[in-house]
């Protein structure tokens, strides 16, 4: 699965004591700093088949959703949404207010895409999206990004901080259970190969695009 930053434009109070927030996921035709694109279209089979069941959620944790996608379409600019958090996530909504939650990431996996030349440069044109879930996130960014060019004995502990991080905030505790496994499998492959250095694989990238709060 991929993720790309979901902008907000608006938030305002419901009448149950929930929020309203409003804004686009997505916009088409602009070229990222991946090199993709996302093309009109792309999330129209998406909606049609996956209707009502796309989650929202905290921190990508899809087993505990904090509200409910009440308008989800595309227009001539992108992917327009609008979400109801839950009047039982008062601490959430209360971050949002206060500035402490900003960003948000959609979490998709790309069903068919093609090369297209802008300009004299050649991008991924993403013509098919399969849009699993949206959430409410910290950072929107790839915390594992910033490993690189750290000595292998930084790469440790800020692997395993981030691994901390990540249990910390998940609240169903299978998926913690499944992170801190990872965990051990990442730092004990790191431990065998941070002698050596071995060619670097293409690995598939995990977008991420910060947006704030307006």
């Amino acid at each position: 699965m991929k993720y790309k930053d979901f902008k907000i434009a608006e938030t305002k109070a419901a009448d149950d004591g929930g929020m309203i927030i409003k804004g686009y996921g997505a916009f088409f035709d602009n070229v990222d700093s991946y090199g993709d694109v996302i093309k009109r279209g792309a999330f129209t089979e998406t909606i049609e088949q996956r209707k009502g069941r796309i989650a929202f959620c905290y921190q990508h944790d899809i087993w505990n959703p904090i509200g409910k996608i009440i308008s989800l379409s595309e227009d001539d600019k992108g992917l327009y949404i609008e979400v109801k958090l839950s009047a039982a996530e008062k601490d959430i909504q209360t971050k949002v207010k206060e500035g402490i939650l900003q960003e948000m990431s959609i979490g998709y996996r790309t069903m068919s895409s093609e090369k297209e030349i802008i300009g004299e440069i050649e991008v991924n044109a993403l013509t098919k999206i399969m849009l699993f879930e949206i959430s409410l996130v910290t950072i929107a960014a790839n915390p594992l990004a910033r490993v690189e060019g750290m000595k292998s004995e930084q790469q440790k502990d800020y692997i395993k901080s981030e691994f901390d991080r990540l249990i910390a905030i998940v609240r169903n505790e299978n998926i913690k259970y499944e992170i801190d496994k990872l965990k051990s499998i990442v730092l004990s492959v790191q431990a065998e190969t941070r002698h050596n250095d071995p060619p670097k694989e293409k690995s598939e990238k995990i977008i991420v695009k910060p947006f704030k709060l307006n």
